[in-house]
Formats: structure tokens, C-alpha cells, sequence
């Protein structure tokens, strides 16, 4: 008989407290960034303790800040796409983390097969989640009393606080995207991460809003185009987006955002946060503390055994050992 799988597998504390809410798994980009986020997103060690080094999270690492760090060859542009609930939005959570703790977070290095790729000290970051931007009434910020308008006015007050946003107030306010030279003035020249999470969501709104003879969506294409340009330029600014699946809910956007992109494709690396195979370690890894090898090892090899000696009409390839092998590898889960 096979043990429980209390007796392999350790659940983490909140699970035995029953004080996981479901909430819990939406992450917000933007809750973190105003460091108001739970603490499982907020605490960087305990961030990257419930998270699964997938390999998808691992190369956006080291592309990203290898490249700012000058310790690797990164692309100055990164495309994270996948469908809604993919790991995005959760991966844009990571490098923020890194971007604002550098090496010092604990745990750090199941994620970066070299240490000296991550930054020793903060790096600039902004990251906007484009659910958040409002054309119309902006975002508020009662740090400073600050209204921000525009995607470009947000990451220049995320980058530079007031000073960084007066630059760019007078584009902020017009609505008109401002061009690589005031980018250039406010970066000065240091490492800077720039994240934009669900550009397709913000498109849709903005186009709603006119700009002179244009509309708000068309500036901000040609805020992305300044933007990218200005990372292909230099090595010290990366450029990360993510769209979802053209069969998401704006889809159209989505559509027309990647055909006017193409023009970027050179430059641009596309990277997806996590296959399908590794759900089940991201589940995994976010619920248990400690699963037995051995245990997981046994359970496959007596599902196996009951498969082949079945006279039940099963599935095809349940009998084949590849597929105890995905037993195993989800474990306590069934594939």
C-alpha cells in the first residue's frame, strides 16, 4: 500500500492554516511597484521561494540583466507571450524584485546559473501595468499630489519622480509622445529596466481619446517605436512588453500591435514564462515545501503496473514508461 501523500509531501504553512485566498494567484504589477501587494509578492525572498525556476524565467534573467550588467549578451527587447494566466505578469513580479535587490535576494541563484549577471546594487525600474492607465483621468499619486496621463509620464515619474517628470510633463500632458532625446535626459545613461504589462488592454482604451489629428493609440506606437529604438541604441536600457494570445479578449489589438511591431523583429526576442509541462512544478512549487523523490518515484511505478495489468479498454500511452515518468514529475498530482 502506498503511504499517504501527507506523509511525502510538506504543505506550506498558509496551506495548512487555511489562509491561502484564492485573490491570492492574481498577481498585480502594479501593487507591487506601490508596495502595497501581499506579502507573498511583496517579500522578495519569499517571492522567489514559492516560485518555480522555470526555464523561460530563467533565460528572461539572464537576457535581461546580463545585457544591463554587460556581463552577457541580452536583446534589448523582450516580447513575453502567452495566454491570459500564463506567467507573465508573474514574471515581470521577478525581475522587478532583482531589478530593485540585485544579488542580495536569498534563494537568488536557483534562478541565474551565474551571480555576477544579476546587478550589485538597484538598477532603475518601471513597470505599468497598462490595465492601470486611464486616458482620461490618469493616475493619481498622493505621495506627491502628482497626476500622471500618459504611459510615457508613469515610467518617467516611476524612473525619475518629479524631476524625472518634468521632462516630460509638457508630452505628458499634450498627449504627443516625446522622442528619443528627452528618453536619453532622463535615463542619463544608467541601467534602466522598462516593463509594460498588457499593452493591447491600453490600446483599446486610448483610442478613444483624440490627440490633434490622431488619437492616444497612435502616440503610443510611436512612444514604442522612440522606446525601442532607444534600447536597440544602447546597452544599458532593456525593453520588456507582453501581449496574449491573439484569441484573448483583445485580440485585435493584439493583431495589430504585433503587424506594427514587425518592423522591431530583429531586435525583438519573443520568450514564453512557462510550457505546459511545468505547471505542474509551478503548483508544486507553490504548495508544498518538500515532496519525496522516492515516493514519487514508487507511486509512478505502481500506476504503471496497474495500468499494464488492466484489462480496462485505457488511453494510449498510458502504459508506455514515458508516462510514469510524468507521473512522477507531477506528483502528487495526476498528469
Amino acid at each position: 500500500m502506498l503511504a499517504s501523500v501527507l506523509d511525502n509531501c510538506e504543505p506550506r504553512d498558509e496551506i495548512l492554516a487555511g489562509d491561502l485566498s484564492l485573490d491570492v494567484f492574481a498577481a498585480k504589477l502594479r501593487l507591487v511597484v506601490e508596495r502595497k501587494a501581499p506579502p507573498v509578492y511583496q517579500d522578495s525572498t519569499l517571492f522567489f521561494a514559492n516560485t518555480f525556476a522555470t526555464q523561460g524565467l530563467q533565460t528572461l534573467i539572464e537576457e535581461v540583466f546580463g545585457r544591463l550588467t554587460q556581463q552577457g549578451v541580452g536583446s534589448p527587447i523582450i516580447r513575453l507571450e502567452t495566454s491570459f494566466g500564463g506567467g507573465k505578469t508573474h514574471d515581470e513580479i521577478a525581475l522587478w524584485h532583482i531589478g530593485q535587490e540585485g544579488r542580495t535576494i536569498a534563494g537568488i541563484e536557483r534562478f541565474v546559473s551565474d551571480l555576477s549577471k544579476l546587478p550589485e546594487r538597484p538598477v532603475q525600474v518601471a513597470a505599468v501595468d497598462g490595465r492601470d492607465l486611464d486616458p482620461e483621468a490618469g493616475i493619481y499619486h498622493p505621495e506627491t499630489g502628482l497626476t500622471t496621463y500618459t504611459l510615457w509620464g508613469e515610467i518617467a515619474y516611476q524612473i525619475g519622480h518629479i524631476e524625472g517628470y518634468q521632462l516630460l510633463r509638457g508630452s505628458d500632458e499634450s498627449g504627443i509622445s516625446p522622442g528619443t532625446s528627452v528618453l536619453e535626459r532622463l535615463i542619463q545613461g544608467q541601467p534602466t529596466l522598462i516593463m509594460l504589462d498588457e499593452v493591447a488592454r491600453y490600446l483599446r482604451a486610448a483610442k478613444a481619446k483624440l490627440v490633434g489629428n490622431s488619437d492616444l493609440a497612435q502616440q503610443v506606437v510611436a512612444f514604442l517605436f522612440s522606446l525601442m529604438d532607444l534600447a536597440a541604441s544602447c546597452n544599458h536600457v532593456v525593453f520588456v512588453y507582453s501581449l496574449a494570445s491573439e484569441k484573448d479578449t483583445f485580440a485585435q489589438e493584439t493583431q495589430e500591435l504585433q503587424e506594427t511591431m514587425r518592423a522591431s523583429a530583429r531586435q525583438e526576442r519573443i520568450l514564453s514564462p512557462s510550457s505546459d509541462v511545468e505547471v505542474y512544478n509551478i503548483v508544486k512549487q507553490r504548495m508544498f515545501k518538500q515532496i519525496s523523490d522516492q515516493a514519487a518515484q514508487q507511486v509512478a511505478e505502481s500506476y504503471l503496473q496497474a495500468y499494464r495489468s488492466s484489462r480496462v479498454d485505457l488511453p494510449d500511452g498510458c502504459k508506455e514508461a514515458s508516462y510514469a515518468q510524468q507521473i512522477s514529475q507531477s506528483y502528487p498530482f495526476h498528469p
